[in-house]
Order: C-alpha cells, then structure tokens, then sequence
C-alpha cells in the first residue's frame, strides 16, 4: 500500500509532507528518518514526547524525547530530533529528521507513526528535487550527491565531492552566461535591422570560439569522468601457470582466485575492485592462454583473448623458470602495450629478466612496489591525467580538471558543441543573423538543462527517480 501511494504521487505535489529513511535498511547502531513539507514540524509533533517543545523550535536546533504512538500512548523510542525551518536547512522546507536507533521494528513503526500523523511515502530522491525546486541546488551538484553516495573509489569520491562544490556548475553558468550576452547582441541587431537577411558580422568570434572549446571540452571529460566511476579493466594474462591467480590474489589481498599446479585450473575470469593512488581498478583474472584441451576450457580462453583486447591496460605473466613461449610472443605482439612481468622470482630455477620487463614474485611479494607504479602509471592517462600526475589520494582533490561522469551532461554538451560548431561555420560563411541566432539558441538551452535552468516536468523526474529513498 505505502509503494502504491507514493506511485501515484508526483515529484511536483511539493505541498505534501514527506518521510523516508536516510540510512540503509536493516540492523544498525543509528538510523535517521527524514521529514519534510509545508507542516511538516507540526505533524512530526503530534508523534513526539514533547509536542510543545518541538513544535516551537528553532530550525538548526536539537530536541530529546520519545516517537509516541498517540492513539495507545506507547513509547516506540528514545530520538533526538533535528529541526529545520524554511527557507534554511537542506531542503529548504519545514522539516524535521530524528535520529534513532536502527533495528528493524524500530523503523517500520517509525515511519508507519509518520505515515499515519500525514507525511507520504517519499519518491525515490524526492528530498533533493525539493531542495532543487526551492533553489538550494541546481541539477548538476544534485546529480554529483548521487554519484558520491555512489562512489566506490576515492577517486570517485574526490570527483564527485568536485562537481557537488559547485565546480562545474560555475563553468556551466559562464558558459551560458556568455552565449545568453552573445545572443542578445543578435536578437537586437535583428529587432533594428532593415531586413532579416542582414550579416551575422561584428560578434565577438574569439568569445564564442572560447565558450565553444570549453564545452567541446568538457565533453571530453567524460571519457575519464566515467572511468572514475566504473573503474578501469586491468587484465590479468599470461599462459597457464604462469603465477595469473597468484598475483590476482596479492593485489587483492585476499584468497579470490583458486592457485594449484594443474594446467587450466582458471576456466572463467574472475573480478576484483581495487585502488591505486586513487583510481579505480577493476582487477580481472583470466584462463591460462594456450591451445585448449575441452570445450569449457576453450570458451575460457576465447573470453581471456576478448576481455583483454578490451581492457585498458593488460599485466602480462611470463613463467620465469620456463622464458618466453610462442604463445607469449603472439599475444605481446597483438597487445605490445601490455605490461611486461618476469614472474617467479623466488624460484631458484628462475632465469634473468630480459629487457623490458619487471622482475616479479606473485608467491612472496617481492617486485610488486615497481609493478604497481608501472600500472598506475598505465592507467592514469586514461583518468585525464599525464604519466607523472597520478598521485596520492590526498591530492586528488586538489586537482584542477573538472570532468563529467553523467551521460545525461554528456549528451547535452555534445549537442551545445555542434550548435556552436553550426554558428561559427555560418559567421565564416556570412549567413544570415536569424539563422545565426537559432543555432546560439540551440547551445545556450542545451547547456540550460544541464543544470536545470531549462528543464521539463518529465526530465526531472528522470534524473531524480535515478536517486536513492530518504535522499
């Protein structure tokens, strides 16, 4: 009944009250219950061991006592109540969130006090579209709350702590800011001009140009913007017992990968989230590539060869006590810039390192410092960064670049590039300013509905349904 409700809301009845748990359903120390809405204070009163007192609080304040069940007079718990007022707090409505504790009967009779005193269900993100609504945000930083609830790295995290600063917002706003001033210029050139036909001449090109290579720009981001959030495929390959698994495992520092001496003993690739400096790895183990002995086998080596065409970077093993193999000299040449690793060089049997490649021990560690620098090094050119620029994760943050990690932005910044790209060529070419001033129209509304100035009931309600409940 209560998914029924909030399914026939909209995100637009901003009249109704609301209440949804913040904090992640099951046992917890803690969990906090969100309200919000026109009354919503004194509807999370009528529910509360001290009515008066909550009811008169001042927003940004703090309340003790007890969620009450007014028809029976039972207590449910002992919550500290934090009171907002509009047009301040997060949300910038009436609101109140209590904060108690997290098992799970303590919860369901919460909220049902909450939906039984008047609040509805929240929508999915319904909390953010509100403090978007009221002006507190725009859609560009709601969206960056969402990937950093999301973000799985601290790369993530530092990116997406970025955009929710207000970043890329700032260059959005400039960029529009600038395009708005330039078509204001040719709309009035119109309103005076003796005919439509008149010449777009005398607006400022190196300007337009400017807000044309920033925008081309940022939608080249995303590229690195998206990899910060899905992480980038690191392919462990090499032929069978070669020391794949072993080094799988020490990477992740856990026994994910089975080890054993018999050949083929890795069929299926095997995936592991890791972090260097930062950046998101996903780890992957494949099948020992050689000509395979059964049908299983096969299919596993067949998706080895396919995950590591497709990986941003590839760690390939060689068996130190055995050298370099045709097998290993096909794949090198098909992936040359694979990482080279000379592994087992705990083995006494172990030859040396030929040129080009890292000297390795998957069973005791020795090696690993050198290789994780080399792969870091690899990968952080895909991240938007040069070879020498991947860093602690203290310090990414400080990092100047502004990138986009929504498809959403994407699109529409490519669009606002090939109005731009449609407007230069027609000031090159001479075309008339009412032709001029559709293309400018174009950018600037692009760019408007990446951060909400311009933005439809429907589309809202695409990007904020996306969002988590009680955010």
């Amino acid at each position: 009944m209560v998914c029924l409700k909030a399914m026939q809301r909209s995100y637009m009845d901003t009249s109704v009250p609301i209440a949804a748990l913040a904090t992640a359903p099951g046992e917890s120390a803690l969990a906090v219950i969100r309200t919000s809405g026109p009354g919503a204070v004194g509807l999370a009163a009528s529910v509360f061991s001290r009515p008066a007192a909550l009811a008169a609080a001042r927003g940004l304040s703090l309340v003790s006592g007890k969620l009450v069940d007014p028809a029976s007079g039972q207590a449910v718990d002992e919550v500290l109540a934090a009171v907002f007022r509009a047009p301040g707090g997060p949300v910038g409505d009436d609101g109140v969130e209590f904060f108690c504790h997290g098992s799970p009967a303590v919860i369901r009779r919460a909220l049902s006090l909450l939906e039984a005193a008047g609040f509805a269900p929240a929508l999915p993100g319904e909390f953010s579209f509100r403090a978007f609504a009221n002006g507190k945000t725009d859609l560009v930083k709601a969206e960056a709350v969402q990937e950093l609830v999301r973000a799985g790295s601290e790369g993530a995290r530092a990116e997406a702590l970025r955009r929710l600063e207000g970043g890329l917002s700032r260059a959005l706003r400039a960029a529009r800011e600038a395009l708005v001033g330039t078509l204001a210029e040719a709309e009035a050139r119109l309103d005076y001009a003796e005919d439509d036909d008149a010449p777009a001449g005398g607006l400022e090109l190196a300007a337009l140009r400017g807000v044309r290579d920033l925008v081309a720009g940022l939608s080249a981001s995303y590229a690195a913007g998206r990899l910060f959030e899905r992480g980038a495929r690191v392919v462990v390959a090499g032929r069978p017992n070669a020391g794949k698994s072993s080094l799988f495992n020490l990477l992740v520092r856990e026994e994910r990968s089975i080890v054993a001496a018999d050949p083929g003993t890795t069929r299926d690739w095997i995936e592991a989230g890791i972090e260097l400096w930062g950046l998101p790895i996903r780890l992957i183990d494949t099948a020992g590539l050689r000509i395979a002995s059964g049908e299983i086998e096969a299919e596993g080596v067949s998706r080895s060869r396919r995950l590591a065409a497709e990986a941003e970077a590839v760690v390939y093993l060689v068996d130190g006590t055995s050298g370099v193999e045709p097998e290993d000299r096909a794949f090198l040449e098909s992936r040359p810039d694979a990482l080279r690793v000379w592994n087992k060089a705990d083995s006494p049997g172990c030859a040396q390192a030929p040129s080009g490649y890292l000297r390795l021990s998957a069973a005791t560690g020795e090696g690993l410092p050198a290789l994780a620098d080399a792969l870091r090094e690899s990968v952080a050119p895909r991240f938007g960064r040069d070879d020498g620029d991947a860093r602690p994760a203290r310090d990414i943050q400080a990092a100047r670049d502004i990138r986009v990690a929504s498809e959403r932005q994407k699109l529409l910044l490519d669009r606002a590039v090939a109005a731009l790209d449609s407007a230069l060529a027609g000031l090159d070419e001479g075309i008339p300013l009412d032709a001029l001033v559709i293309d400018l129209r174009e950018a600037a509304d692009a760019l408007g509905e990446i951060t909400g100035e311009i933005a439809s009931e429907e589309i809202l309600e695409a990007v904020f349904s996306r969002f988590c409940l009680g955010k």
